[in-house]
Formats: C-alpha cells, sequence, structure tokens
C-alpha cells in the first residue's frame, strides 16, 4: 500500500478557501461601510454627486468637468429618485466657485447623511469589487494561499479603506486600472475573445472615470514589450522558430492595442453624448477654454489644448480637465513632513507612502527579493512595472494635493505582498510565525486608527495622533469630523466656541454645532469669509488641523493660526480637529477676516465700508501682503487711486521679502495692477 502524503496545514480545499473569502469580505465591507457612515461630507463629495445629477437631468457636462462623468454618473444614480431641489445657478463669474456652492446648496437642502450614504455605496461596491479581483490575481498568479493572503491584506489597509467609500473618481479608478492590467495578462496567457473584450471594456473604463487614467495605455505598451522581449525565450541569431514566435505575438498584441484605444476613445464621445460643447443650449463655462488655458505657463501645453479645441478631436468638458490638471503643480501649495512649501515636491509621494501604508505592506514589500516568487517572470512583471510607472509619473508630475492619487498602485503591492506571505509561511514555522505577527501587527494598526482612516500614519511618526503634524487636506482633515466634533460638544458643552471647519462651504449647524465660524484657508482663498472675528478669542476653540498646518495660508507669520500651533492642544477631536481653551490674541485672524469681508463688499458697490474694513485690517496686521493688497484693492475700486497705488507697493514689498516663493502669485496679480495703472 502506498502511503498517502501528509496534507500541509495551509492547503485549503476550495471550500474553506470560498470560507474565508467571505469572512474577509464581510470584514472589509462592515469596517469601510462602518466607518464613512461615521463621517460628514469631505471636501469634493457633494460636488460629484451635484455634478453626477446634472449629467443625467440635463447633460450638463460643464459642471465640475475636471473629471471624466461615469464614476459621478454612477454614484448620483440612486439620488435622482429622491427628489432633491435644485438649486438656481448663481452669478459667480468662476465655473468651479459656482459649482461648489450649488453642490453644498444641493446636498444640505435635503438630508446630508442618507444623500451621501447612497453615494457612498455605489463607491464601495467598487472597492469590493476591487478586493475580489485582487484575491483572484493573486490566486491565479501564485497560489490560493496567496489569494487569501493578499486578500487579507487588502481588507485592514487603511489607505484603502479611508477612501474605499467617498464619493470621489479614486477608487473607481484602482478599479479599472488593475481590472485592466490583470484582463490584459490573462489575455496575453490565453488569448480569446472574451478575454480581449474584458480587457477593452476595464480600459475603457479607466479613461471615462479619471483623466490619469490614460495612464493605462503606456502601461499596457510597456508590458506588452515586456512580454515580447523579456518573457518569451530568448532567442539566438540560430534560432528562428524563436524570433519567428516573437513575429507573431508583437504584431497581434500591436492590434488588440490598437482596437483597445479605439474603442475607448469612441466610448470617450459616447459618455459625452458626443457633443463637442461642454453646456447644452447656449450655456458657457465661465472663462471659456481659450481663457483657461490662457493660464498655462507651457506654450506646448497651451498649443497642445488649442489644437484638440479646434479641431473638436476631444470634448470641450474633457479638454478643461486636463486644463485644471495642468494648472495645479504651479499653483497649489503643498504641505508634507510639517513643512509648507508653494508648490510640489518629488519626494511628496515616496514619503506619503513610506508614512501612511502600513508597516505590513511595507516589510513584505520590503521581502520580496527574497521570497521565492522570482520563477513567474511574467507575473513579477505585470505586478511590478505598473507600479513603476505610475508611481514615477506621480513622482515627477508633482501634483501633490492628496496621496489618494497613488492608489492604483496599491492592488499591485498587496498582490506582491500576499505572494511573499505565502512564500514565507510554506517556507518554514518562524516564517509562519513571522506572517502571522505582521497580520496581527495590520489588524491592530488599521483596529486603532477606526473610524478616521484618512487621518491614518503607521507607527514609524507615532500613528494617526501625530498624521496631522505631517499631512494635511486630504491625507488629513478634508472635512469629515462635524459628526466627532457634535458629539465631543455635547460631552464637552462649551457655550462659548469658537470653529474653523476647514471648508466654509460645510454647515456645521446641519449637525447642531452651534459654535461661531472662523474665517478657513480655502474660505480665504475664494473670498468667504464669516462675521467679524474679534482681537482677542476666549472660549473652546476649534481648528481644523489643515488650517492649523497653514497650507492654505503660509508658512510662519502668514499663517494667522500660528498661534494655536505652538503650543499642545487640550484634546484632538478624530485626530483631526485641534480643541483649545483659554484667551488667545489673534490680530492676524481678525484682519484676514475683515480683508476678505472688505473685497466682497466691492461688487456691491459699497466702497465706503470695505476701506474702513480693509483699513482695520491693515491697523491689526501691518506687516500682511494680503491685507494690504486687499487695502490697496478697495482704495483703488473707491477711487482713491494714489493712496490704492502706495498700498499695493507696501504689498509688493512685503510680499517680495516674506516667502515669495509662496507669494509668487500675488506678486504676479499686484504687478499687474501697478502695470495697468
Amino acid at each position: 500500500m502506498v502511503a498517502t502524503p501528509p496534507v500541509s496545514p495551509f492547503t485549503m480545499t476550495s471550500r474553506t478557501t470560498g470560507v474565508v473569502v467571505v469572512i474577509l469580505l464581510v470584514l472589509f465591507a462592515v469596517l469601510l461601510v462602518g466607518s464613512v457612515r461615521q463621517e460628514s461630507q469631505t471636501f469634493d463629495e457633494a460636488n460629484h454627486l451635484f455634478a453626477g445629477t446634472q449629467y443625467w437631468k440635463h447633460g450638463d457636462f460643464g459642471r465640475n468637468p475636471e473629471h471624466p462623468p461615469l464614476a459621478k454618473m454612477l454614484a448620483a444614480f440612486p439620488v435622482l429618485s429622491m427628489g432633491i431641489k435644485e438649486p438656481q445657478p448663481i452669478p459667480i463669474p468662476f465655473f468651479k466657485a459656482q459649482d461648489i456652492v450649488n453642490a453644498s446648496q444641493f446636498l444640505y437642502s435635503g438630508n446630508a447623511d442618507a444623500i451621501l450614504l447612497r453615494g457612498r455605496l455605489v463607491i464601495a461596491l467598487f472597492s469590493i469589487a476591487l478586493a475580489v479581483l485582487v484575491f483572484f490575481a493573486a490566486q491565479e498568479m501564485f497560489n490560493p494561499l496567496a489569494g487569501v493572503l493578499a486578500l487579507g491584506i487588502f481588507s485592514f489597509e487603511p489607505i484603502l479603506l479611508a477612501n474605499g467609500a467617498l464619493i470621489t473618481t479614486d477608487m473607481p479608478l484602482t478599479f479599472a486600472f488593475f481590472a485592466s492590467v490583470y484582463s490584459f495578462y490573462r489575455y496575453i496567457k490565453r488569448p480569446s475573445l472574451l478575454r480581449f473584450a474584458l480587457c477593452t471594456g476595464a480600459t475603457a473604463l479607466c479613461v471615462l472615470t479619471k483623466h490619469s487614467g490614460v495612464l493605462i495605455f503606456p502601461t499596457l505598451v510597456l508590458l506588452g514589450l515586456a512580454e515580447v522581449f523579456l518573457v518569451s525565450p530568448q532567442a539566438s541569431s540560430g534560432d528562428l522558430t524563436q524570433l519567428q514566435r516573437r513575429g507573431r505575438i508583437l504584431p497581434r498584441l500591436a492590434v488588440a492595442l490598437v482596437v483597445i484605444a479605439v474603442v475607448s476613445y469612441i466610448l470617450l464621445w459616447a459618455i459625452y453624448g458626443f457633443r463637442y460643447a461642454a453646456r447644452p443650449g447656449d450655456l458657457k463655462i465661465i472663462p471659456s477654454l481659450a481663457d483657461y488655458s490662457a493660464a498655462l505657463t507651457h506654450p506646448l501645453q497651451r498649443s497642445v489644448i488649442e489644437f484638440l479645441a479646434r479641431h473638436h478631436i476631444l470634448p470641450e468638458a474633457y479638454l478643461f480637465g486636463w486644463v485644471d490638471i495642468l494648472l495645479i503643480p504651479g499653483n497649489r501649495p503643498t504641505f508634507v513632513l510639517g513643512r509648507v512649501l508653494g508648490s510640489g515636491v518629488w519626494y511628496y509621494f515616496p514619503v506619503a507612502f513610506l508614512l501612511k501604508t502600513s508597516l505590513t505592506l511595507i516589510l513584505l514589500l520590503l521581502l520580496v527579493p527574497f521570497a521565492r516568487i522570482r520563477g513567474h517572470r511574467r507575473e513579477f512583471l505585470f505586478l511590478t512595472l505598473p507600479i513603476a510607472f505610475y508611481a514615477l509619473v506621480a513622482i515627477f508630475s508633482t501634483l501633490n494635493i492628496g496621496f489618494r492619487h497613488l492608489l492604483p498602485i496599491y492592488p499591485f503591492c498587496i498582490v506582491l505582498a500576499g505572494a511573499a506571505a505565502a512564500s514565507f509561511v510554506t517556507r518554514s514555522a518562524l516564517g509562519k510565525v513571522f506572517v502571522a505577527a505582521l497580520l496581527l501587527l495590520l489588524v491592530g494598526s488599521s483596529l486603532h486608527a477606526s473610524p478616521d482612516y484618512l487621518a491614518y500614519s503607521n507607527e514609524l511618526i507615532g500613528g494617526p495622533s501625530h498624521n496631522y503634524l505631517v499631512f494635511a487636506d486630504a491625507n488629513s482633515d478634508w472635512g469629515q469630523g462635524l459628526k466627532w466634533t457634535k458629539t465631543y460638544l455635547d460631552q464637552h458643552p462649551a457655550p462659548d466656541c469658537w470653529f474653523d471647519a476647514y471648508d466654509p462651504f460645510l454647515s456645521p449647524t446641519y449637525y447642531g454645532i452651534q459654535c461661531k465660524p472662523l474665517i478657513t484657508g480655502f474660505g480665504h482663498l475664494v473670498g468667504v469669509a464669516p462675521n467679524a472675528v474679534p482681537r482677542t478669542l476666549t472660549g473652546t476653540i476649534l481648528i481644523s488641523s489643515t488650517d492649523l498646518d497653514g497650507m492654505l495660508w503660509g508658512p510662519d507669520e502668514m499663517n494667522p493660526y500660528r498661534t494655536f500651533r505652538d503650543r499642545k492642544p487640550d484634546a484632538l477631536i478624530g485626530n483631526i480637529i485641534l480643541v483649545y481653551h483659554g484667551t488667545f490674541d489673534v490680530p492676524l485672524l481678525a484682519a484676514q477676516t475683515n480683508a476678505v469681508t472688505a473685497t466682497s463688499l466691492l461688487p456691491q458697490r459699497r466702497f465706503s465700508e470695505a476701506v474702513a474694513l480693509a483699513q482695520s485690517a491693515v491697523q491689526q496686521a501691518p506687516d500682511s501682503a494680503e491685507v494690504n493688497a486687499a487695502l490697496g484693492q478697495c482704495l483703488l475700486a473707491s477711487g482713491r487711486t494714489a493712496e490704492g497705488q502706495q498700498a499695493i507697493a507696501t504689498a509688493i514689498h512685503l510680499a517680495q521679502t516674506d516667502h515669495p516663493e509662496y507669494q509668487k502669485h500675488l506678486l504676479e496679480s499686484l504687478r499687474r495692477v501697478n502695470v495697468g495703472r
């Protein structure tokens, strides 16, 4: 009788594997939906939902043209039946500002939580579908154990839980990008019409979801070349059969990629209704595409946009989105490692990856070269090339407005990590203990960060409670903390409280927060200020960590909240809202409030009131270039030209001497005013 070989304890039957997979998917869904239900609206969500409804109802693609329509349309679809009253368009001469205001009116005209939940559940479906794909990919590329371990890592990875149900285009793109590469891998392994169709559909989904989805085309080209020249057997000069094999593969892949590109192009036009004009009828986007693209500093970029627009090669709304993306690197500040910078830096994404990725995933990726997976050449290339290419593009783009833009590399990283973990588990008892410890570390770190996964940082900097010292905006406080703030105030009543809520278009009163509002960094940029703020604040002060960091204000003395940054908070709400008790002198905060209010009076021709407020602001903060610029603007508008020019000259001098690298755009606008006069 032949002895039956012992079964490895890690050899799972298909039924056991299925049970474990279902359990992990349920855990992921519970963590994902459970955390997001505790969050208030983040910055982009209302805009995306509102735009999606406008696409369905009116075919108005001029609403939020910064992204292609598909993900927003899908998220908005279950909202259409709620009968929400549409806000009336407002006379704001800038399409982005009008969209933000109308979107806020749209969301808070009804049950905001119910509206958000419907859209968020749609995005959550993309994340759950991606989790399933990660399991199948790791299982097919390596083994079932790798699939289970990859799914386990995916289910608890904080960056995925942070963004997995938010109404943005990031997770739909991440799903589509991975689906495209995985289906291309399967097509190359065993070509069939069905596999080709799946790859074509996934690739088109990338393009219809987000502008950066076009990166899927060079990614597939790189993978096709790698298949031909690195995966196929190396051919010697005398081995004609291998050369002939390459000669057959290369044209077939080239034709396949061309067909995929053509189908994606046709579907892109289809999602815009095969219409060039962004808006229906006689409606126009203000400013026009020509005026908006005129701000591009690179002449080649302007020329390409103008050519594509002139010949109607791409839809107008889609081109608006590209202009918006190209304008960001030179116009958006960056906050990283506790420093405010005037523009993007190359090290933003590497630092964010190192500090906002779980240590478990980082360690497993570092151990990939020592795992026994190098024999899977094709699989290794299909996982590493997309990571390397996408990461390099992100790094050199200096598009530093959120680590979420690097999300598409995570499924590939997780499959690699799952394969490495499976290799160590099957190698020795020590490997089993090591992988188990890493998984426990991941689970503990993830649960410790719940429910505010956006504010996650790993243990290298002390965990989520230290995240706000290093990152801001979508990496920290993106507006999600209103419910937690309400809970804190219920437990710690503060009749005399002030609240800086990051986004001036959020509605703290909707959640029962009755604190007096403070001007936010975004509010001062777009000209939205609350009522007057006294020079001295007394009571309970609640401040968004994004404003405390000064990313939207400027470094050092330019930040009106610096007084608070230099002291330890009395409490920390959700790791993003800082609480202070006492009396505080805030002259720059009062001055910035008065300056923004003064300039907002000019369109109403209330010149004397505007000048008086601006003069008061300068008395409160005489060394602020922005405040002096506001006074100059008010004086010039009221006809006091000489005084206005003097105030502008003072503002220019201050901007040149106080962090000019951060105030370069203010300097440019002030110089244009001087030239115009």
